[in-house]
């Protein structure tokens, strides 16, 4: 009998996934290991491999349709082969198992149907005039709904009348937009005129609400972040670090390095100086479980890095073993790669700790919420001049506020303090980082 292809589990937070892109038509022989669909997960858009062999019976999943682990998206067998006998025949493996893998999954599974799917973009399931789909790559879709473009407007040039991304940016140059009836309105798409006037006796200008549905990435920072303050009693501490030695030290290296084209940051020197810390104080590399506490034996450092839809966590695995140079090099590379959404899925997880860092934004101070699985993470403000008293005299300084926040049931205030006073010594004696 054919066989019925479920979509998987590809991240390990994952619990839901959009269909991207697909690679094969149906028809089309595939070989066991072949990447048939590009599937879009909450941390990334990844390549699925097929695990059997076969003609394309059937693509039962659209591109952009949102489905739920062990979803049937296709089918494979032999030339011939009813799929529908074997959809019939199908019982989803997948779902079954995520319902008795974790404690909560139950209580989910009942809950599930209360909540309302959020409305799917219009671009992902775009009919044409004739009521059939219009073809376009996701890539093309993103680009026409941002430029405004109708789909239907827009002549596809690839396989079988596809919009791709050369067909839209062609139809922007041509100013193509879709169909509107400027006569038949009295203000712009999506604003209206208030009959209430200003001092002046201005009409008030109102713009309508915007829905945007929620992306994978989205929806599982939903979850996860509200599961954190739901069940972790968040501690916070604040210690102000100088930073005029790492401000001269980072001018130094730099300068040094520059024939190699590396360039360190502050936050390179800051992700050093946390794993040397976790090291000397192994209680807040730790994380609560109701068998125990448990401290991690390897230091592997969570950098938040913000996506236009979210946030990602790249990790940096032994950074404690890492010099200055090679935390920079892969930080740089982790980065790049989490926006381009080319990480794998190792690379998002594990960690034990993670910083967040906001100082480039000109935040000073802020708090942070717990990534679940660790005990805390430490929260990054800027780096400023201060006025600070210093034997009886003002002096300005470059300072920079730090927050431990903290699962007050892994461990308490003294040790986030002494972790804190750890890192700040590293910090203002930077030298040591080089030890």
């Amino acid at each position: 009998m054919a066989t019925v292809v479920e979509l998987p589990r590809l991240t390990d937070t994952m619990e839901e996934g959009v269909i991207a892109q697909w690679r094969v038509a149906v028809g089309e022989k595939v070989k066991r290991g072949q990447v048939i669909a590009e599937i879009e997960t909450d941390k990334a858009t990844m390549e699925f491999e097929s695990f059997d062999a076969g003609y394309v019976l059937k693509l039962v999943a659209e591109e952009g349709e949102t489905l739920a682990l062990g979803a049937p998206i296709a089918v494979l067998g032999k030339e011939g082969e009813d799929p529908e006998a074997a959809l019939a025949a199908f019982k989803p493996s997948e779902a079954e198992g995520a319902a008795s893998s974790d404690g909560g999954a139950e209580d989910e599974a009942v809950e599930a149907p209360e909540e309302p799917e959020p409305a799917p973009a219009p671009e992902a399931s775009e009919p044409a005039p004739g009521g059939d789909r219009i073809p376009a790559s996701p890539l093309a879709r993103k680009m026409a709904r941002e430029a405004g473009i109708a789909l239907a407007d827009i002549q596809g040039s690839g396989p079988h009348g596809r919009v791709i991304k050369a067909d839209v940016e062609r139809a922007i140059t041509e100013g193509a937009r879709a169909p509107s009836k400027p006569a038949e309105v009295a203000a712009p798409a999506g604003v209206t005129i208030s009959s209430e006037t200003d001092e002046h006796g201005r009409p008030y200008v109102s713009k309508q609400d915007r829905r945007v549905a929620l992306s994978q990435m989205r929806k599982t920072i939903v979850k996860r972040m509200g599961q954190s303050k739901r069940e972790a009693p968040h501690i916070y501490l604040t210690m102000p670090i100088r930073m005029d030695r790492v401000v001269a030290m980072r001018a130094e290296l730099n300068a040094a390095l520059k024939a190699e084209g590396v360039k360190v940051s502050f936050n390179d020197f800051i992700l050093k100086a946390v794993a040397r810390a976790l090291r000397v104080h192994p209680r807040v590399n730790a994380t609560y479980t109701p068998d125990g506490i448990v401290e991690y034996g390897d230091v592997h450092v969570g950098v938040a890095v913000a996506l236009d839809d979210g946030l990602i966590v790249p990790v940096l695995r032994h950074a404690e073993q890492k010099s200055i140079k090679a935390i920079a090099l892969e930080v740089r590379d982790l980065a790049t790669r989490a926006k381009e959404r080319k990480l794998k899925p190792a690379e998002m997880t594990g960690s034990t700790f993670t910083v967040t860092n906001l100082g480039m934004f000109g935040v000073e101070e802020f708090m942070a919420v717990i990534n679940p699985g660790e005990g805390g993470i430490l929260a990054v403000g800027a780096i400023v001049d201060e006025c600070v008293p210093e034997n009886g005299q003002v002096t300005i300084q470059q300072r920079m506020r730090v927050t431990l926040c903290s699962d007050h049931r892994a461990f308490d205030g003294a040790d986030n303090a002494q972790f804190l006073a750890t890192l700040r010594a590293l910090l203002e004696q930077p030298m040591a980082l080089f030890a």
